[in-house]
């Protein structure tokens, strides 16, 4: 028996399938084994999909092409709108499914929480977090979702302080002259074009001052500066490349507050909120002082903005599992050791599961440089791009990495029994059964949804004729 033919006695389960779970899924398919992929979500493309805004047409699909190419193999079976650890219990997955290994490759779904007593009671309301906005933002046009509906209000606040956070007050401030560039104008301009040429340079070709709109500018607060914001990450550790990225983060956000007309209100940092008949009105702000990288708040010093929405944007994390031990946010792995979940012989965890670290500004620090590009174009889709297929190649190359060590941990273990993969197979089969689930390429072509870009062109082909 060769060694090919002696890994397919093993049935792998891989728990998420986006960049990295599909990289660990065909690493482990082409070297033989047979690799069950559980995904919470209908298709597996995780934040390419939801965590992205929709503007990023190409980037998304040439990533979503490359986890269909490596999910669609015949020894991997799909399993959607499956979430371990409340469809299937993550113990029971272990102990009785009968798995010779299981992978974490998780993506960070979960919203850090804002650090104000009782601001949780104003949540889907006036308070909302990253994760449900941008989710809801990329699918709203969809005639069938069902989602979270968000109605985003004039003099919106943004905590936040990352790439994330610039998203999401672009988003703010795109849909907000959107709407008012029809209401009072009659100007129809679609999102993409607010997005490319920038909020400012649209209002001047079509001779309309900001003030016309009759709106407040979108304030994104920061506990730090703007030369602190992780934007740009130090080459190394030397004084010139850390104030090197310092300038670069401090240009890019200039270049982002004249492009998309938002304010900008650093070292402060969110500790109550004002409210009014059971309704969010004012978020408070302690002002801060940055002192050998430490933030201490000034006594005393406080200050209120008014607003009725408060969009919280700093940083999301791993959904934890009953059954797993965590340090902080992160799992907590064997000693000396960066893939071996600790407590486990079998269980495994790569990508965000390791890290704790789940949008885009903090896995920056894994990924390649920023270049010059990306000032320049403020993070045009090709820059863009370039930066996320730089992080997404590095990401692979450590998923690559960790499944060659793990590949040899699993060939060492005993095979399952016949009786133990005929259970795996029939509990897969029904769930695909009651999903009527057939194969991954139907599956993905049913539940594709609607592209907002495809829309706009069939809406303008109708204009034209």
């Amino acid at each position: 028996m060769n060694e090919k033919e002696a890994y397919k006695k093993h049935y792998v389960a891989i728990i998420g399938g986006s960049i990295s779970g599909s990289e660990a899924a065909n690493l482990l398919a082409e070297s033989g084994f047979r690799v069950v992929v559980f995904d919470m979500n209908k298709l597996p493309y995780g934040k390419i999909e939801d965590g992205l805004p929709n503007w990023h047409v190409n980037l998304r699909n040439r990533q979503i092409k490359a986890i269909d190419a490596k999910l669609d193999h015949p020894n991997i079976r799909f399993i959607p709108n499956t979430t371990i650890g409340e469809d299937i219990d993550f113990l029971d997955l272990v102990k009785n499914w009968g798995f010779s290994a299981i992978i974490l490759a998780n993506g960070a779904w979960e919203d850090r929480k804002l650090p104000i007593p009782g601001i949780e009671k104003f949540l889907d309301k006036e308070l909302v977090y990253q994760n449900s906005f941008i989710y809801w933002f990329n699918h709203k046009h969809e005639y069938d979702y069902l989602g979270k509906n968000y109605f985003i209000k004039d003099n919106t606040v943004v905590i936040g302080g990352g790439l994330a956070s610039l998203d999401v007050v672009k988003i703010v401030m795109i849909e907000l002259v959107k709407k008012q560039l029809f209401l009072n104008k009659g100007i129809d301009v679609d999102m993409f074009t607010l997005e490319k040429y920038g909020i400012k340079q649209i209002l001047e070709e079509h001779q309309v001052s900001f003030e016309e709109l009759n709106l407040k500018k979108a304030k994104l607060v920061y506990r730090r500066t703007a030369k602190d914001m992780p934007l740009k990450t130090p080459k190394d550790n030397s004084k010139e490349s850390i104030e090197l990225a310092q300038k670069t983060s401090e240009k890019l956000l200039n270049k982002y507050m004249e492009k998309y007309l938002f304010e900008f209100v650093p070292l402060s940092m969110p500790v109550g909120f004002t409210e009014k008949n059971d309704r969010l009105t004012g978020v408070v702000l302690q002002r801060v002082v940055v002192e050998d990288g430490r933030v201490i708040p000034q006594e005393n010093d406080f200050f209120e903005l008014k607003t009725e929405m408060l969009i919280s944007s700093i940083g999301s994390l791993p959904k934890q599992l009953n059954g797993l031990e965590y340090e902080y946010s992160a799992l907590k792995m064997k000693h000396k050791t960066d893939y071996h979940v600790s407590g486990f012989e079998n269980v495994f965890a790569i990508g965000n599961a390791v890290t704790g670290k789940g949008n885009i500004q903090e896995s920056k620090r894994h990924g390649k440089q920023m270049t010059k590009i990306i000032i320049d174009k403020h993070l045009t889709e090709d820059a863009f791009e370039k930066w996320l297929t730089d992080l997404n190649n590095e990401i692979t190359s450590k998923v690559q990495n960790q499944i060659n060590t793990i590949i040899f941990e699993i060939a060492q273990k005993p095979v399952q029994p016949e009786e133990i993969i005929d259970k795996i197979l029939t509990k897969t089969a029904n769930i695909h059964k009651r999903l009527r689930y057939t194969d991954y390429k139907s599956w993905v072509k049913q539940h594709l949804p609607v592209r907002l870009e495809d829309e706009l062109k069939n809406k303008a082909n109708c204009k034209c004729q």
